[in-house]
């Protein structure tokens, strides 16, 4: 069976900031996503800025981003076996044979865009890796940690 890579895209908020969601506290932050797909420097694990724990980047995708990956796998597949019934459908109706075969084809999952709001969130600049993160942030209160090395900004 041959591997089928299927792309999307998310577009940023106004200052190209995309959300992702932590895997642990399910807390949200943006990162800048010129840094997060940065073929020079490739991420391979996050840092939750909020409860500081560290996954793979894949596990910090948000529900929504997650329901899109969902819907286009779905559709994917749903056009590979409209098109194999199709084509039986064809096959079998085209011979003088006592069997016939009707075939409706299977509807496609809407798919929606996802488009980062603007939100209140403050830009925190790390300074041992200088990658960005916008997170919500309490003065005296909380501590950020950097999603990309984990130090304490």
């Amino acid at each position: 069976m041959s591997q089928v890579n299927l792309s999307f895209s998310i577009q940023g908020d106004s200052e190209g900031f995309v959300t992702l969601e932590c895997p642990f506290c399910n807390s949200e932050f943006k990162v800048n996503a010129g840094e997060f797909q940065n073929d020079n420097k490739p991420v391979f694990d996050l840092f939750c800025p909020y409860c500081g724990l560290t996954s793979e980047k894949n596990n910090f995708y948000t529900r929504e981003t997650i329901e899109k990956i969902q819907a286009l796998v779905t559709n994917y597949a749903i056009e590979q076996l409209n098109e194999a019934f199709g084509k039986m459908a064809c096959r079998i109706n085209s011979r003088n044979s006592v069997i016939k075969m009707d075939f409706k084809p299977l509807k496609a999952a809407n798919i929606k865009e996802l488009k980062d709001r603007d939100t209140t969130e403050e830009i925190f600049s790390c300074g041992c890796c200088e990658n960005h993160v916008k997170v919500h942030y309490c003065a005296g209160v909380s501590k950020v940690y950097c999603p990309y090395c984990g130090v304490d900004i």
